[in-house]
């Protein structure tokens, strides 16, 4: 695999940039390249969580090791903590950044697919959350989002406005600007799920998601799965009896996840421990039984 970083000038966020770039033209077979297609290659574009950066899924994950066994490249950006999202009141446009201008500058620095089909928007915690609002913001070009322990935040939001605690809004509004812009509008998960409901012909992507039975965030991944089933989404849910909020359960996942959207040879994980087990798969697209819980109401 090719490891780049690079740095470029946005025009949405008036600054350079940097991202990391694994792209698989070196893929080896012995001690000879393998003859394999050398592109256009399905790509992921990752996303971290709050206060991370681009290189966290090199230092904290083996996900160079599953992209090469899939001939999947994988982009990712650094965030800054602006947390992709369009913040127009301060004209910054980490939105826009992430689902416009860092598709056309990847596409013409690499050799990627442009097909909405290949192209997958995947995020941890936080980084969940904007891979959701993001992707569909631009179904036309993200086919698949992949959402691990995602911090889904539209409930905190209300608690924010509702407490009228200046310094619990300020806190959230340093992510999401003015939160009275949050509701009802492109950063409302719940609005946008709907809006498929009200303009059929938009293309619906495939949702992968999966938390851990042991994670805080597990109800909230539960009520974002049944929202997005009822507004007529694919979603494959897994909830494993063990895993926290934490890279060791990211890692393990990352694979199962890349593994459903570009399906190929399976990797031993490097995580310890029970994590091991994470890895095994089941048929695709059957939920794991979530305790107390029906599987076919979710």
């Amino acid at each position: 695999m090719a490891l780049l970083r690079v740095d470029f000038y946005s025009e949405y966020l008036k600054r350079n940039v940097v991202l990391t770039a694994v792209i698989p033209v070196d893929k080896m077979d012995g001690d000879k390249r393998a003859k394999k297609r050398r592109g256009p290659y399905r790509t992921v574009y990752l996303l971290h969580g709050l206060f991370g950066q681009d290189v966290d899924w090199i230092d904290k994950t083996h996900v160079v090791e599953t992209a090469e066994a899939r001939d999947v490249a994988l982009i990712m950006p650094s965030g800054e903590d602006g947390l992709y999202l369009n913040k127009p009141e301060i004209n910054e446009w980490h939105g826009k950044f992430i689902s416009e201008e860092l598709i056309t500058i990847t596409r013409q620095l690499f050799p990627l697919s442009a097909k909405r089909e290949d192209t997958a928007l995947a995020g941890i915690s936080i980084g969940a959350y904007t891979a959701l609002i993001n992707g569909m913001l631009r179904p036309d070009r993200f086919g698949s989002i992949i959402m691990l322990s995602g911090a889904f935040m539209r409930d905190r939001i209300l608690d924010a406005v509702d407490s009228h605690s200046p310094r619990k809004r300020k806190y959230y509004e340093r992510f999401f600007g003015d939160l009275d812009t949050v509701i009802g509008t492109e950063k409302d998960y719940v609005a946008l799920a709907e809006r498929f409901e009200s303009e059929p012909e938009l293309p619906k992507p495939n949702f992968y998601v999966a938390c851990g039975l042991h994670d805080n965030l597990c109800e909230n991944n539960r009520e974002v799965v049944k929202l997005l089933r009822d507004t007529g989404f694919d979603v494959t849910y897994w909830e494993p009896g063990i895993g926290g909020h934490e890279w060791p359960f990211w890692n393990a996942w990352i694979d199962c996840a890349l593994d459903w959207f570009a399906p190929g040879e399976m990797r031993p994980t490097t995580a310890g421990g029970d994590y091991t087990a994470l890895t095994s798969l089941r048929a695709p697209g059957k939920p794991i039984p979530m305790t107390g819980e029906d599987p076919s109401n979710l």
